[in-house]
């Protein structure tokens, strides 16, 4: 169980698919057996883990890539689903979101895609893509 941003929206996920998926939510799952020793019945903490900082809408993006490998993307959520790919190491999902980003840039969205590839987490990789 997450509970995502301001609203405290709980989101539901299999541990196993997200820890399977993606390296970031590996560890973050894991965080209980950490100091544990290493026994076959060990289960990591169930949680909820809280994520304030991100927006309901931008996680469920990327819940969706990490259960099907694909993303409905739109211009409102975009910019910070490929933000939040740079942060959980997720190089296919910034893929698609470059992409979906090349393929609907318009005037009003170039200050915020310029401000997004100028910020320390992954603006290398942002800017090479864009």
């Amino acid at each position: 169980t997450f509970v995502v941003g301001r609203e405290q929206q709980k989101v539901f996920a299999h541990r196993c698919v997200l820890a399977c998926r993606c390296q970031a939510f590996q560890g973050m799952l894991g965080q209980g057996l950490a100091g544990s020793e290493d026994t076959a019945g060990s289960v990591p903490p169930q949680g909820p883990f809280i994520l304030g900082n991100v927006q309901p809408e931008v996680f469920l993006a990327v819940i969706e890539f990490l259960y099907t490998n694909s993303v409905t993307l739109n211009s409102h959520i975009a910019l910070e689903v490929l933000t939040s790919s740079v942060e959980y190491g997720l190089q296919d999902l910034c893929k698609l979101c470059i992409k979906f980003i090349k393929d609907t840039l318009s005037v009003e969205q170039v200050c915020e895609a310029l401000q997004v590839s100028v910020t320390p987490v992954g603006s290398q990789r942002v800017k090479n893509n864009l």
